[in-house]
């Protein structure tokens, strides 16, 4: 039997607050196996965010366990690599160096961080714009930036989280293109947050719907549609009804802040 990538044992995720125990996410299970790419659907403050820092080691479950490799996260590692909304680059930096950056702390051998760095300039078609300040290019443009720097470091896992939020629609949809592109590329498990059902749609290969405070998994999607996707394929349109149908499920809401 194939063994997951990630795995979530009956994850319970609370913070300590001034008023008590704020309760993030309850009793979470569920499995995402190597080379998937698995988008993540839920309200704000249902714990997309948090399932995230989990995987990538930045928090620990407060019970349960978060297992990469058949091994406990313990600890941040560069085999998964997060990617943030709001790019998270150097203004400093031009581009280049942005994408060098995480390569400093890793052992290349003889390999010059910045020769890597423009491999993966070029993978997302930037390699013309290397010395451009990172504050002079548009929101799009420090996207790419920013999805070059963690494919860089050659993690196993990307884990997005909801980097396209803050783009103009047109944008948006051409990066979805992008991020896909470069997914069958590389072919990395990817972890994708997102409050949209339209980009999940047309991004996942499964999808998970998060919903209620404490989040809990209320609905597991396979999309078995070959890509590039037409929206109104009715196998789609089925899962988006059926998405549709959790979100408007009491659970869903229940807690949350939306």
């Amino acid at each position: 039997m194939l063994e997951p990538k990630i795995k979530f044992e009956n994850v319970v995720k609370n913070f300590k607050t001034s008023s008590g125990d704020n309760h993030i996410l309850g009793n979470l299970s569920f499995d995402i196996f190597a080379e998937e790419f698995v988008c993540v659907l839920g309200p704000s403050g249902c714990g997309k965010s948090t399932i995230l820092s989990l995987i990538a080691g930045l928090l620990k479950p407060s019970s349960g366990k978060v297992i990469f490799n058949s091994k406990l996260v313990e600890r941040p590692d560069s085999s998964r690599t997060l990617v943030f909304q709001e790019y998270a680059l150097f203004p400093w930096l031009n581009i280049l160096d942005n994408v060098a950056f995480g390569l400093t702390t890793k052992n290349h051998g003889k390999e010059k961080p910045q020769k890597k760095a423009m491999e993966y300039l070029n993978l997302v078609g930037l390699s013309e714009y290397k010395n451009y300040p990172v504050n002079q290019v548009s929101g799009g443009m420090r996207q790419r930036v920013a999805l070059a720097r963690a494919l860089a470091v050659e993690p196993e896992v990307l884990l997005l989280d909801e980097p396209f939020g803050a783009l103009d629609q047109q944008t948006r949809e051409n990066m979805q293109n992008e991020l896909l592109r470069l997914w069958m590329k590389t072919k990395k498990t990817v972890i994708f947050v997102t409050h949209s059902v339209d980009e999940a749609l047309k991004l996942a290969d499964r999808i998970l719907v998060i919903g209620g405070k404490p989040g809990k998994l209320l609905f597991d999607a396979t999309v078995a549609v070959s890509r590039p996707r037409d929206l109104k394929d009715s196998h789609l349109i089925n899962i988006r009804n059926q998405i549709l149908d959790n979100l408007t499920h009491p659970d869903f809401f229940m807690g949350s802040d939306i």
